[in-house]
């Protein structure tokens, strides 16, 4: 069975481009679209194996498709492709629900391996990246956002990663539950995480900074 291919870039010359190189070098049928709208809309009625998805996107970023990607086809891995290098930013890429990352700048025969790392079932990081010092940096932006929030959205925060759910932290802390609800979505916004299961990541990266 052939293997179905989305790329996902706002560049058209580089998206075609890169369409055109990897149908040669890996024979796959290779979709390409220029926005995350038109990748959700063929995401609903097409199945795909992988999504290369560019991060820098208008309107509609390539991390908040990712995680759009992952609820509508949650067999579906996604690759991200970045033109920025930054520790920090890569850093910030590690918390969506992706298969890594690739530079937009790796050469094609990089960017081949990782498809294939990624459709094995591995995550793919550039090897010019240690993955030590990716840590490192992913605690200390943990850190700083954590700093922004409120003594309230703490605790709160803290609540949510040990169980709590909102009713229980209303009764908790006596607030009504639609305040609850306010607080942890300034929580999840600030520490730019989508899920419970990101926000138990973070907690268990400030716990290695404090130790």
């Amino acid at each position: 069975m052939t293997t179905r291919l989305l790329i996902v870039d706002d560049h058209p010359l580089f998206r075609s481009g890169l369409a055109l190189t990897l149908t040669t070098a890996l024979g796959f049928e290779i979709v390409e679209v220029g926005s995350a709208h038109e990748a959700i809309e063929l995401a609903a009625r097409t199945a795909f194996d992988l999504a290369l998805v560019d991060v820098l996107m208008p309107i509609t970023s390539g991390v908040a498709l990712c995680h759009d990607l992952h609820e509508l086809q949650p067999d579906c891995k996604v690759l991200m492709l970045s033109g920025i290098d930054d520790p920090e930013v890569i850093a910030d890429l590690l918390r969506v629900p992706s298969s890594g990352f690739a530079i937009k700048t790796q050469s094609v025969p990089e960017l081949v391996d990782a498809i294939h790392q990624v459709l094995g079932g591995l995550r793919y990081i550039p090897p010019t990246f240690a993955h030590g010092a990716l840590d490192v940096v992913a605690e200390g932006s943990a850190e700083r956002r954590f700093a922004t929030l409120s003594r309230r959205e703490r605790e709160i925060f803290e609540l949510l990663v040990d169980g709590y759910t909102n009713d229980d932290i209303a009764k908790r802390l006596f607030i009504s539950r639609r305040t609850v609800e306010s607080h942890r979505q300034r929580v999840m916004n600030k520490l730019s995480a989508h899920t419970l299961a990101a926000l138990q990541r973070i907690f268990t990266r400030l716990g290695r900074i404090r130790r």
